[in-house]
């Protein structure tokens, strides 16, 4: 803990009275409250990591020798294309009235890529400096997010600046993270400077990338979808919708349809409901996944009544 303190501390007040190299500003977002408006079925993996305790800081409006508004963030290198949720060890002090809000850059000068924010009530409290019994993994399950691996990214740590707003947050001043380090702001994002030789206690998880191939083969009555996993990992919560688009559709001109989980080499079928039409026509289908970004088929097809051909 002294480490982590004297590392960090010691920089904060230097802060407090010098400009910073690393530019940036907070985006003045209007940010949804974390509610389960959606339930995510699968199983996502530990990606990046340091859990190595080594003692707290606080993050809002603080007294550390001066008033200041102290933000956090850490960067890291994902291995992992799909981005889902971040955690990290904290606390919040009982006079904490504005959510915590975390968010996801890919350059600390612009906008956010994801965010999601928290209220005080999800947090243990804690009045004094905590220790580490005291504080839990905070789980920032926000919007699965696409990124590249091996390539820098950012999660910004911050609350709203007003008197007694403030939260805690674990660290380490040993530089056990390898592919990233602390970088902190005291002045509402305007201005980060880097610490080396820190990191916060932090998680990401996510998933890997995989690949489905598509096959539609009309017939009577109905459309036959079949999708194969070509990819190396299984895909998740796999989505499909059909569109007849053109000539007269008296029946079946939307399908919708889901699978759960795909494994690597693995196909599954799916059949539209009843379609009854005539004329000319375009059929569409597009196919996304959890770990799959949005792919789309699309056929010109001949509906004689009850019989689709594609031409």
């Amino acid at each position: 803990m002294k480490k982590l303190l004297s590392c960090i501390l010691i920089g904060i007040l230097v802060l407090s009275g010098l400009g910073a190299a690393v530019p940036a500003t907070h985006q003045n977002l209007s940010l949804s409250e974390h509610t389960e408006t959606a339930t995510a079925f699968y199983d996502d993996e530990l990606d990046q990591s340091m859990t190595g305790y080594d003692g707290t800081l606080p993050i809002g409006h603080v007294f550390l020798g001066t008033y200041l508004n102290l933000s956090v963030a850490q960067s890291f290198i994902p291995q992992r294309e799909l981005l889902t949720r971040i955690q990290f060890l904290m606390a919040v002090n009982s006079s904490a009235t504005q959510p915590c809000v975390v968010a996801i850059r890919d350059n600390l000068t612009e906008d956010d890529l994801t965010a999601i924010s928290l209220e005080p009530s999800e947090f243990p409290v804690v009045n004094a400096t905590p220790t580490q019994e005291q504080l839990a993994w905070i789980d920032f399950d926000f919007q699965d997010l696409w990124v590249i691996p091996g390539q820098t990214y950012y999660i910004v740590v911050y609350t709203t600046n007003i008197t007694g707003n403030f939260y805690w947050i674990a660290g380490n001043g040993s530089n056990i993270y390898l592919n990233g380090t602390v970088l902190l702001s005291v002045d509402d994002g305007n201005t980060w400077t880097e610490f080396t030789d820190a990191d916060g206690c932090f998680k990401t998880y996510g998933l890997r990338e995989t690949f489905l191939e598509i096959t539609m083969t009309p017939g009577l009555f109905k459309t036959k979808f079949t999708i194969k996993n070509i990819g190396n990992y299984t895909a998740w919560d796999i989505l499909l919708n059909f569109t007849i688009s053109g000539g007269i559709i008296l029946l079946g001109k939307h399908f919708n349809g889901n699978i759960s989980e795909l494994a690597p080499g693995e196909e599954a079928i799916l059949s539209s409901g009843l379609i009854l039409g005539l004329g000319k026509t375009t059929l569409s289908i597009t196919v996304s996944a959890a770990n799959v970004k949005e792919m789309s088929v699309e056929r010109d097809a001949l509906i004689l009544l009850f019989f689709i051909k594609i031409l």
